[in-house]
């Protein structure tokens, strides 16, 4: 999932003594909180209903909408507290048999310009665009010649988005420093399919030149990565100047059914140093 993330999230106020404080330093530290918490929400679960808000009728077929907390896709907490019983009736605008009902986070000012009230809103109608990221849809409402014939469940489950799923990468092909243009790098499929348990190791040889002629003039300094969901442990030896042996450990019991990884290695030249200016005493 791809989350889009404010240049200023992670700014919040710095307090010190004598520091006189204005609303809008309280509204910086009001959104600190908010933002942070609806980034994290949008980052870990998927948009859809934590617990209640269910559709009932009962005996006097009155309709009743259950309170209850919902996350919606832009990762507002949505808390609804309940409402009283009635007809859930469509609004007289809009056409066709059936309508949605959900609920949306609004905020909104209400009684008093110094109270903010950030309870969810019950709505009933069809979901315009600029209301599906701030809404979760909670039923469908179904009419006959006017009158409410069926009601059905549309409520979706909050999921985890946990463990985060992050794509292996290519090879690197990051640029490199003038002085650097002597190392050499790469990257290597190992198979995984024995590393099931801590302790299980696979290694293979690695050559720094395809043709696996010699590559420097003497043995370099070599540093390997693994990509990918699984921790392995990595270890670099038998280094010379055409080839080393990368052997990868399993560190913990592998519950994933991946077959292999990626490594990227970086080799460098043992002599490869910056070289200091020299200083003369006038």
């Amino acid at each position: 999932m791809s989350t889009s993330i404010p240049s200023e999230i992670a700014r919040r106020l710095n307090y010190h003594n004598g520091m006189f404080l204005t609303a809008e330093n309280m509204t910086v530290e009001q959104n600190y909180f908010s933002n942070w918490i609806r980034l994290q929400n949008r980052c870990l679960y998927t948009p859809g209903v934590l617990s209640g808000l269910a559709v009932t009728e009962d005996s006097s077929h009155m309709w009743w909408v259950a309170p209850g907390t919902a996350i919606n896709a832009n990762g507002d907490f949505l808390i609804f507290p309940g409402t009283s019983p009635g007809t859930l009736l469509t609004p007289a605008t809009i056409p066709g048999d059936s309508y949605n009902l959900y609920v949306m986070y609004p905020p909104d000012v209400t009684g008093s310009p110094d109270v903010v009230n950030q309870a969810a809103v019950l709505k009933n109608g069809p979901l315009s665009t600029s209301e599906l990221d701030a809404s979760v849809l909670l039923a469908e409402v179904f009419l006959t010649d006017g009158r409410i014939t069926k009601i059905e469940n549309r409520r979706a489950p909050v999921e985890s988005l946990l463990p985060a799923k992050l794509n292996r990468g290519g090879t690197l092909h990051a640029s490199v420093e003038t002085s650097l243009n002597a190392a050499l790098q790469g990257s290597v499929i190992v198979d995984t399919r024995t590393l099931l348990k801590p302790g299980d190791s696979v290694s293979l040889p690695v050559f720094y030149l395809a043709d696996k002629s010699l590559a420097f003039n003497a043995p370099p300094k070599v540093h390997a990565t693994v990509l990918g969901p699984t921790p392995y442990a990595i270890n670099v030896d038998h280094v010379s100047s055409s080839q080393c042996t990368l052997t990868l450990s399993a560190v913990q019991t592998r519950t994933d059914d991946t077959l292999s990884t990626q490594v990227n290695w970086l080799a460098m030249p043992d002599s490869l140093t910056i070289k200091k200016p020299d200083r003369t005493t006038p």
